[in-house]
């Protein structure tokens, strides 16, 4: 990572992935690979399990799911990040990126996250799934319990194709755990503040249409 990236080598190859490039993704990967190695082994934050290769790679695997899941998502990200901050490079981002995955990747090894009060958040898969019954939607301190999965499918479908960017891109990384002030890092936001109201923005949205939805039946 100390110099190793090339960040204009990387922007042409996530140019060419996310144009369909096959070969281009895998020279991404490969050059992410060799280089956040150790970047993520001697990190802070991964204390340590970075003496681990197991969980060395377990965070780089998570990077790269991260970065290509629906048709490369997360890599599209990276356009308008840097648009916002053209100061920045392709490395300054990967890191933000890489740094946000290992410290959730060390409260899952460690246990469920938990609010202020010491109440354990509820997973990801529950919020998804009963996140349009929920009442306190509205109250992002709190994540509310979820259940059934083909509402969650619906739900971000639906997010992804009528949201704003921004506000689906700060949704999104909310539901996988994200703090405010990672979300705002990630995106490129000036403060946490920011990313919040992103958030709160699109659960309004979302709540509008379902809980309305399910309400005229």
């Amino acid at each position: 990572m100390r110099g190793g990236i090339d960040s204009t080598h990387c922007e042409a190859l996530v140019t060419r992935t996310v144009g369909g490039d096959e070969g281009a993704w895998q020279a991404l990967v490969a050059h992410l690979w060799v280089e956040l190695r150790g970047f993520v082994r001697t990190s802070r934050t991964m204390g340590s399990f970075g003496r681990s290769d197991d969980h060395v790679n377990d965070v780089l695997t998570r990077l790269v799911e991260r970065l290509r899941r629906d048709d490369s998502h997360g890599l599209r990200l990276y356009a308008p990040w840097r648009a916002r901050n053209p100061e920045k490079t392709f490395a300054d981002w990967i890191r933000i990126v890489t740094s946000n995955i290992m410290r959730r990747y060390v409260h899952d090894q460690l246990g469920p996250a938990v609010e202020d009060g010491g109440t354990p958040l509820p997973s990801v898969k529950r919020l998804l799934n009963e996140f349009v019954q929920s009442p306190v939607l509205e109250e992002l301190g709190v994540r509310p319990p979820i259940t059934d999965a083909q509402t969650a499918q619906e739900l971000l479908t639906f997010a992804r194709m009528r949201l704003p960017e921004g506000q689906c891109a700060a949704l999104m990384l909310w539901i996988e755990g994200a703090s405010f002030e990672e979300i705002a890092g990630e995106l490129g936001l000036r403060e946490a503040k920011a990313a919040e109201r992103a958030v709160r923005a699109a659960t309004a949205v979302l709540r509008r249409h379902f809980v309305g939805a399910a309400g005229a039946r």
